[in-house]
């Protein structure tokens, strides 16, 4: 009998790397209906990085004991351990005749859907992807750009990654670009010297110039990773991820009922080692939600360091927080005359007919420079005009 190492060495060279094959094996998992979520996926990022490799019964014990929430799940998990470890030709492809079920309305429910699912393909940039992409067409795009994160099918969630990469980086490149009016030097900006020379009947008689931007602002970035974000944090996780490098400097952390920073840990080139590092770790993550104290958290341990003039402050939650109202409040107002703005992202401002009527919501709303929808794609790449 082949070890687990070899195993495991087979299978990494048509996924890269072990923390793709991992993560692979938790998508392929949720395709049979698996309640495998973001923490069950963590845990066994984390398992097999601590555990002896070179057995084999500890890797199907280890992610059996993980992955396996029901005695149905148990008695399938062997059969299908085998089907994706064991060396060979792949599983079949995924068809339009095999796809999981969803519910009547085309959607899968949250038990029966995974944020990860899309979070392996940056390291599985293979023949299926490229297929994908031809595939996909521009009227899919379109829809996806417009639809909720939380509403997506799960057929479409492989798409839904390729184009939030994608988009995300478009976003990048524009902050990157952008440029201001300067009177007297750089380049020629040819629309505002049209619209200067209007009332000379178009004759070029001013110019207008452009220049870059001289200095790139700061991001402080806090994702709300609480049991009511479950169906946007991975997707608001990966946008951060793809926005770092644009930024002249980003802090990123997680809250729900606790701080955490994961500044260090989003500064890899591939997001699954970012997925990776972040396992080596325990987060509370589909826990609850005390906004106020976490901020409290920030500002007593990190603010001095981190925030500036030039710093915009972006929320990412719906907020839904179970700690005091007037607490969130008094540390949003902290914010006040220290940074250039502070923008809060809610994933159900974009639900017909939601209104901010929790408690913690009314508290924050007099302390934000911004309160915008976050709950698709399209909202996402809107976001540049308040950078």
């Amino acid at each position: 009998m082949k070890s687990t190492n070899m195993f495991v060495t087979e299978h990494m060279n048509a996924q890269t790397d072990l923390t793709a094959a991992v993560i692979g094996f938790c998508r392929f998992l949720r395709r049979q209906n698996f309640r495998v979520g973001v923490a069950e996926t963590l845990a066994a990022l984390e398992a097999c990085r601590v555990g002896p490799l070179d057995q084999r019964s500890y890797l199907r014990a280890a992610l059996r004991a993980l992955l396996c929430s029901s005695r149905q799940e148990n008695e399938q998990f062997d059969p299908l351990f085998d089907q994706y470890w064991h060396p060979g030709p792949p599983p079949p492809r995924k068809t339009a005749n095999d796809r999981p079920p969803v519910n009547p309305l085309g959607v899968v429910t949250r038990q029966k859907r995974s944020l990860l699912t899309f979070a392996s393909s940056a390291q599985e940039a293979s023949d299926q992807t490229r297929e994908d992409e031809e595939v996909a067409g521009a009227s899919l795009q379109e829809t996806l750009r417009r639809t909720d994160f939380s509403t997506i099918p799960m057929s479409q969630l492989e798409e839904l990654e390729q184009l939030t990469r994608r988009l995300a980086e478009q976003l990048s490149a524009r902050l990157s670009r952008r440029q201001r009016p300067s009177p007297h030097s750089g380049r020629i900006s040819l629309r505002g010297t049209i619209r200067r020379n209007l009332q000379h009947g178009g004759e070029p008689l001013h110019l207008c110039f452009r220049q870059r931007r001289e200095r790139k602002p700061g991001l402080v970035a806090f994702l709300d990773i609480s049991g009511s974000m479950d169906q946007y944090s991975l997707f608001f996780l990966r946008f951060l991820h793809a926005l770092q490098q644009h930024f002249r400097r980003m802090d990123g952390f997680l809250f729900s009922t606790r701080l955490t920073p994961i500044s260090e840990k989003l500064k890899t080139r591939a997001f699954p080692d970012s997925l990776r590092r972040l396992a080596e770790r325990e987060e509370a993550w589909s826990s609850g939600t005390r906004i106020g104290s976490c901020l409290k958290d920030f500002h007593t341990e990190y603010s001095r360091s981190m925030l500036s003039r030039n710093t915009i402050v972006l929320i990412l939650s719906d907020g839904y927080d179970t700690g005091a109202p007037d607490l969130l409040a008094r540390q949003l107002q902290r914010f006040r005359g220290k940074v250039r703005k502070v923008i809060w992202l809610n994933p159900l401002l974009g639900t017909q007919g939601y209104e901010p009527a929790t408690a913690g919501m009314q508290a924050a709303l007099p302390w934000v420079d911004a309160f915008l929808a976050a709950h698709n794609l399209q909202s996402l790449l809107d976001l540049e005009s308040h950078f």
